[in-house]
């Protein structure tokens, strides 16, 4: 049996201890890259020569037809943030790093010698929530940010947002 894990969902915190978890609600799934921060040099006999200095998980969220107002959240529970909430945490701390949490859900199924999940085995995919798992934590800055108003209602709107984190 192995376990492979699924990004299911994502908490912010600016001190690492104090986290705020961003709502599920229409949300994409999380998009998780890397870039690499690399050197190349031609050397003197004409070779190229890379050296790869570090590597940056790149991690975006992205909602369509997003809340303003937390109470109109398909998951709210008084500890779920909606978008007006999202857009002035990033006014306030752009400038500074924040730590990310992503939450995993983790499927515990039967795998063959590739470590792919066997279809038509019982118990090939059993997956567990998030709220039983921990999340891995980065330390990263807010380095994309849209906020677009798709749809303006009385009181409140729905917004495509957009935020992207780089880790440090």
């Amino acid at each position: 049996m192995s376990t492979f894990t699924i990004p299911q969902g994502v908490q912010v915190s600016l001190d690492g201890s104090t986290w705020y978890k961003l709502s599920d609600h229409n949300r994409n799934p999380i998009s998780i890259t890397y870039t690499l921060i690399e050197q190349t040099d031609r050397m003197a006999n004409g070779t190229l020569r890379k050296y790869v200095v570090a590597r940056k998980f790149v991690i975006s969220v992205d909602w369509k037809d997003f809340p303003t107002l937390d109470t109109n959240l398909v998951d709210y529970d008084g500890n779920t943030f909606a978008a007006a909430w999202i857009k002035a945490f990033y006014e306030k701390n752009y400038n500074s790093p924040v730590y990310i949490k992503l939450m995993f859900a983790q499927d515990t199924g039967i795998v063959d010698s590739n470590n792919v999940p066997v279809p038509g085995i019982p118990n090939s995919s059993l997956y567990q929530e998030s709220k039983n798992t921990s999340g891995q934590i980065f330390t990263a800055f807010m380095t994309t940010f849209t906020y677009d108003v798709a749809k303006r209602m009385r009181g409140y709107d729905y917004v495509n947002l957009k935020i992207e984190f780089t880790e440090i």
